[in-house]
């Protein structure tokens, strides 16, 4: 007895769309904006094909496409920009034909299909500058307004402030590639690629500070002791500790005896007089 499939209702089986190009990348046509999407550009005879199918035009859920590298078998899914290449070629972003390992010229397979809303999707940034953008969520929620699907292994460029910053797809759910548009997507980060770890302080180090060093606790011998030491008493003792001698305690008393004196010091009993009174003497001559 034979079994038959159930028809997609978002596809026309009956008007498949299966073609083969030749791929370039988007800066031989002079379109390097495609570089921060994920569409591509057809001739204009896809246009023509692609409206055979059903859901053609349908906003909500717009016909996306897999594309794949025939001589390798790397494939990936992408979105449909316009319909402006030559005949029997389109044009890729570069992240793509990177990914796909394409040389100019080389042929690859577009296949139209449908994917599934996307309910999580998992990133990693290039760079930790990214991140650091005062809200990188909300950029990135902006950005991926060029980005109809993705799939797990892409890497998708985002242009903010003159910059291009680089983000890798590292997960996608419900399955590996998923639709962006008009959905609920959560997102979450891994840690940038040049992202380093703070280097863990070294434990067990007996370097102290001045200001850690404690004061050796003393008996209370050795206190009197010190209290009753000549060195401690403060009457002619020598910064090095030796005695003083005689003259070296005459000369410091003369010091002494001369302070006090002029602390002592009265100018009332040591009075001059500005303006004497001079006796004149008359001589004959």
């Amino acid at each position: 007895m034979m079994k038959f499939r159930p028809r997609n209702p978002n596809l026309d089986v009956r008007n498949l769309f299966i073609e083969v190009y030749q791929a370039y990348p988007g800066s031989i046509m002079g379109r390097e904006d495609i570089d921060i999407s994920n569409s591509v550009i057809l001739p204009p005879s896809a246009l023509q094909k692609l409206s055979q199918l059903k859901n053609f035009g349908n906003t909500n859920n717009p016909v996306l496409f897999r594309i794949l590298n025939v001589d390798l078998q790397i494939y990936t899914h992408c979105g449909v920009k316009e319909f402006t290449a030559q005949e029997g070629c389109c044009y890729l972003p570069f992240n793509m034909f990177d990914k796909l390992c394409l040389e100019e010229g080389q042929k690859v397979n577009l296949h139209a299909l449908s994917l599934k809303p996307g309910t999580f999707i998992k990133l990693q940034p290039h760079k930790t500058a990214f991140i650091d953008l005062p809200n990188p969520k909300a950029i990135l929620e902006f950005s991926l307004r060029d980005y109809f699907c993705v799939t797990e292994g892409d890497t998708i460029s985002i242009k903010f402030n003159n910059r291009i910053y680089k983000i890798d797809v590292i997960q996608c759910k419900p399955e590996k590639q998923i639709r962006t548009l008009n959905c609920n997507l959560e997102v979450e980060f891994d840690p940038p690629k040049d992202y380093k770890e703070p280097e863990p302080q070294q434990k067990g180090t007996n370097i102290k500070f001045n200001s850690e060093k404690t004061e050796p606790k003393l008996t209370k011998e050795e206190i009197n002791q010190l209290m009753t030491d000549n060195k401690f008493k403060g009457h002619f003792i020598r910064s090095d500790g030796k005695e003083v001698t005689q003259i070296q305690a005459k000369k410091i008393n003369a010091k002494k005896e001369q302070v006090n004196n002029e602390d002592d010091y009265d100018p009332r009993k040591c009075r001059i007089f500005t303006n004497p009174r001079l006796e004149f003497k008359y001589v004959e001559l």
